[in-house]
């Protein structure tokens, strides 16, 4: 009989995830992807580094106002970023094969919007929460969402700004042997 709060894989994992993040302003959106390495800590906490990257379109969209300020106003899947980060995730109480988690993290974030020359670093905040379960013996799949927040640097004028931003995605995990 499986314990209910333990995790549904291993205490090592390799995943991969797909999802949209929702961006705007000075934040990229886009197509998300991601590569996780999962390792155990305790009973129901493993660390959750990762690499992220994600992809957006979008053309110009900052301006200088009357008062000769420069203004951007970017779309929500608009921009590209590519980050490193690293959380802690607390496996919650599951049933029948389902394993929900909370995480908060932290990351270090380079973003590009290629059409305006502006190009800033990031470190965002993230707290996140999803559901997985066990597709065999070596893979779990799952989805989940992360609320990310924090300050920015850009070049070209801009100055400090706030990254805010949600994703959504789906994930698959592998037990390392």
């Amino acid at each position: 009989d499986e314990d209910a709060a333990a995790p549904a894989v291993a205490d090592q994992e390799l995943g991969a995830s797909l999802g949209v993040a929702i961006g705007g302003a000075q934040t990229a959106g886009g197509l998300r992807v991601e590569g996780h390495y999962l390792y155990q800590l305790s009973d129901v906490d493993w660390f959750d580094g990762r690499v992220a990257f994600t992809f957006g379109s979008g053309g110009a969209a900052c301006f200088r106002d009357r008062a000769d300020e420069l203004v951007c106003d970017h779309g929500a899947a608009d921009g590209f970023a590519g980050e490193l980060g690293g959380g802690v995730r607390r496996w919650l109480g599951g049933q029948q094969g389902f394993r929900p988690w909370a995480e908060a993290g932290a990351a270090v974030r380079m973003i590009r919007f290629g059409d305006d020359d502006l190009t800033g670093v990031a470190l965002p905040l993230s707290l996140a929460g999803g559901v997985r379960a066990r597709a065999g013996d070596l893979i779990a799949i799952g989805g989940f969402a992360a609320l990310e927040v924090g300050p920015a640097v850009f070049g070209g004028g801009l100055g400090a700004s706030l990254q805010a931003g949600l994703v959504v995605g789906v994930t698959v995990d592998f037990a390392m042997p």
